[in-house]
C-alpha cells in the first residue's frame, strides 16, 4: 500500500482535497516501534485521528452540483502517528518541542510513544513521508500544467476539548479556517467563510493556523491557493471512530459549495 492515494479527478478542475489524517491503519513493522499498550495507542489513535474526514471528502465528490467537474482527492491510507506528512522535515518544525513532528514521539498527553531520540526516523521518512510528498507534489505540478493553478483545500478536524499539548486558552470554534498570508487570497478565503456560514462559529487561524502546500511551491508561486478546513468534532461523531451519517452529509454539502466556487466556470460548463 502506497502512503498517498490519489484519486483522479475531472481533467479541468484545479481542486485538491487533501485528507492527511483520516486513517487509523499502522503497519506492522512500525507498530513494533510503539511504546503503548493495545488500549493505550486505541485511546491515542480515538484523540489524533481525524475520524471520517475522508468521508466528508468522498461525500463532497458526489454532492457537487450537475456540471461541476470533480476535484482531485489525495488522501494518506496511514495514521499520522506512522509520519505526519503536513510537518516540516527539518528542525525548522515548530511541533519538534513537543514530540509531535514529521515523527512523533509523544502521545497527545505528552507520554512517550516512542524512544527519544526515535531510532528508525530516517527510515520511516525514506518510506512514508518522502513518497507521499512526491505524490502531493507531483500531482499538484500536473494541475499547475493543465489548468494554470491548484486550488489546495486541506480536510482536517479536531476534538472538543484541547490535547495537554495544545494551548488550553485559546478558542476552539466550529470550524477553524487555516490560512496563509502567500497561498489563501482574499476571495479563497471569503469563499470558505460564505460556504460554512451555516455553521456559525468560526474563527480563522485558531486553534491552528496555515495549510498545506509543497515545499517545491511553499511561499513561492501564487499560483498554488490554498485553505485548511478544521471541522470540531463533536459537530458529527458519535463516539470517537464513528459518524453521524446526516452531519457528514450537511458539512460535505458545504465543501461541495466551497468547491465549486473554487472551479472555473468554463470547466463547469
Amino acid at each position: 500500500m502506497t502512503s498517498c492515494h490519489i484519486q483522479a479527478g475531472h481533467a479541468d478542475s484545479p481542486v485538491i482535497l487533501h485528507v492527511p489524517h483520516a486513517s487509523r491503519s499502522i503497519p506492522e513493522k512500525v507498530r513494533a516501534g510503539i511504546l503503548l499498550t493495545d488500549d493505550q495507542l486505541r485511546r491515542e489513535l480515538d484523540e489524533s485521528t481525524d475520524t471520517a474526514t475522508d468521508h466528508i471528502a468522498l461525500r463532497t465528490t458526489e454532492l457537487l452540483a450537475s456540471g461541476f467537474p470533480r476535484p482531485w482527492l489525495a488522501i494518506n491510507q496511514f495514521s499520522r502517528l506512522v509520519i505526519d506528512p503536513e510537518r516540516f522535515p527539518g528542525d525548522d518544525e515548530p511541533m519538534n518541542a513537543a514530540g509531535r513532528g514529521a515523527v512523533y514521539t509523544r502521545t497527545c498527553n505528552r507520554a512517550l510513544l516512542r524512544p527519544e531520540p526515535a531510532p528508525h526516523t530516517q527510515h520511516l521518512m525514506d518510506t512514508y513521508y518522502h513518497p507521499y510528498a512526491t505524490a502531493l507534489t507531483d500531482l499538484v505540478d500536473d494541475r499547475i500544467a493543465t489548468t494554470g493553478t491548484a486550488v489546495i483545500i486541506d480536510v482536517h478536524s479536531y476534538p472538543h476539548h484541547p490535547s495537554r499539548f495544545e494551548n488550553p486558552n485559546k478558542p476552539r470554534p466550529a470550524l477553524c479556517l487555516g490560512t496563509d498570508d502567500f497561498h489563501t487570497p482574499n476571495g479563497l478565503r471569503e469563499q470558505a467563510l460564505h460556504a460554512f456560514a451555516p455553521l456559525g462559529d468560526i474563527a480563522t487561524n485558531t486553534p491552528y493556523g496555515g495549510c498545506y502546500v509543497p515545499l517545491n511551491r511553499y511561499q513561492q508561486d501564487p499560483r498554488v491557493s490554498a485553505v485548511m478546513i478544521e471541522l470540531r468534532r463533536d459537530q458529527y461523531l458519535t463516539t470517537p471512530s464513528a459518524a453521524n451519517l446526516n452531519k457528514v452529509d450537511a458539512l460535505a454539502s458545504m465543501l461541495a459549495t466551497l468547491v465549486a466556487h473554487c472551479t472555473p466556470k468554463a470547466a463547469a460548463d
